[in-house]
């Protein structure tokens, strides 16, 4: 089942894909990952004996995000950016994940088909909170996770981030999209980068259907993640109290370290690559 509205919707939404795109400087392919719950588009590059890494975007963006991320990994590790089923990008769906178990489901199932006993993930906000929930399912499977704004997970959402986020869908286009990204980013993000522009079409051209959304996991799911975690936390965060979560994350998780990114926001990323490219392969690499 495709989630574009008409041809031409997903036409324009495909070329606005490719131009995001091209901010990758790393030779890439695209595969189409077959699941239980559809096809699952994935951005696939460095070489093909690397150890593997999962990238898992925030909502409403896709794996052309990671274009910042993937150049100071792809030398060494095979990277997999993922579109989420039901969710902005090119994945296809026939059943939407419903459920938290539908989600270590279709992160299992895409694992299997490619071929992966044991990955590290990466994910921003609410792809934190999918690499979260694996881990608590399958924590023989992931061996690293960096985790970079969690949306929930760790600390609630404030209301106000989901007030925005169903007005920016409620009224698609331009403007609504410029409003929660300058509210998140300011003006460390510009509204005419591809990959926000990208969002802005997806918002006129696409009918997401997330069924599965943030939530704050016990402490006892928490602590019995034995996976080495790093968290990254923007200064100027918006959607919860960066302090808050990074001390949960330190008082209950046993192998989780924090780094608090000065003058950085939400999708950090994406806002200020060369302060936290370094800290992600060093962890990695570690």
């Amino acid at each position: 089942m495709s989630l574009f509205k008409t041809a031409e919707a997903e036409a324009s939404y495909r070329a606005a894909y490719d131009n995001s795109l091209r901010l990758w400087t790393v030779a890439h392919e695209s595969l189409d990952i077959p699941t239980q719950f559809g096809q699952t588009h994935v951005v696939a590059c460095g070489p093909a004996g690397g150890e593997p890494v999962l990238l898992l975007p925030a909502m409403g963006l896709t794996a052309t995000m990671w274009y910042a991320t993937v150049s100071g990994l792809a030398g060494e590790f095979r990277c997999y950016a993922v579109d989420f089923p039901s969710d902005m990008g090119l994945s296809t769906i026939e059943n939407p994940p419903r459920t938290r178990s539908d989600c270590t489901a279709w992160l299992q199932a895409l694992l299997d088909s490619l071929g992966i006993a044991k990955a590290s993930f990466i994910g921003a906000s609410y792809g934190s909170f999918l690499a979260l929930n694996y881990a608590i399912a399958e924590p023989a499977r992931v061996k690293k996770m960096v985790l970079s704004s969690p949306a929930a997970g760790i600390v609630p959402l404030r209301k106000s981030f989901y007030l925005r986020l169903f007005l920016a869908f409620l009224q698609p286009g331009g403007s609504a999209v410029g409003r929660i990204m300058h509210w998140m980013c300011e003006d460390r993000l510009p509204l005419d980068h591809p990959v926000i522009r990208q969002m802005v079409v997806g918002t006129k051209c696409l009918s997401a259907r997330i069924r599965v959304y943030p939530l704050v996991f016990t402490d006892a799911e928490l602590a019995g993640i034995p996976t080495p975690v790093f968290l990254l936390l923007g200064e100027r965060e918006v959607c919860y109290r960066p302090s808050s979560a990074a001390e949960r994350a330190q008082r209950i998780m046993p192998e989780a370290s924090v780094k608090i990114v000065p003058n950085a926001g939400h999708l950090l990323v994406m806002e200020c690559p060369d302060l936290v490219n370094p800290s992600i392969s060093a962890f990695l690499r570690s």
